[in-house]
């Protein structure tokens, strides 16, 4: 009797996590502040702008995908797409992230998964021949205007680097 309850249990969590990032799915106005240095200081200089962006579900439910586009302040574009499947063996998401600005390059994935309204994704990347990980975190997910982060580490995840990457969500548009 324990081994079908802990089994029903197991799939009411996995159903769980699948909606994990409903709060995202539609259309989406977003503010970025980004340093333009990855790994400068937390008071270097930063560039600001806006994007839209649009996110739909796929694969029944077990992923979601998006595509923000936006002008830079030097005028020229900014496109990115990020492509998140849930891994039900393992309870985990991964999130996979390209742009316009990397043509033909999709970068390795973080995983992570959520506790509450908070979200935490860590991985492997690699920038201008510099090896870390990065950490994309959700927050406010239940809120008006969820907020993505992401920083480095270059000490194998002992320490964390200053937000490098902020994003701000204000909803346009519901699914």
């Amino acid at each position: 009797m324990l081994r079908a309850e802990v089994s029903v249990l197991l799939a009411i969590l996995r159903n769980m996590a699948t909606s994990d990032f409903d709060f995202l799915i539609g259309s989406w106005q977003v503010e970025h502040e980004k340093l333009l240095d990855p790994f400068g200081p937390a008071d270097g200089p930063r560039v600001r702008f806006r994007s839209e962006a649009t996110v739909w579900p796929i694969l029944d439910g077990l992923g979601t995908a998006d595509e923000t586009r936006g002008t830079l302040p030097d005028g020229s574009a900014f496109v990115g797409f990020s492509l998140r499947l849930y891994e039900p063996h393992s309870n985990e998401w991964q999130i996979w992230w390209a742009s316009k600005a990397r043509p033909g390059v999709l970068d390795d994935p973080v995983r992570g998964s959520f506790a509450g309204e908070e979200g935490v994704f860590v991985g492997p990347a690699e920038y201008a021949g510099r090896e870390f990980l990065a950490r994309f975190r959700w927050l406010d997910t239940a809120g008006p205007h969820p907020v993505w982060e992401q920083d480095f580490s270059l000490d194998g995840g002992r320490s964390w680097g200053p937000v490098n990457w902020r994003m701000v969500h204000t909803r346009t548009r519901s699914a």
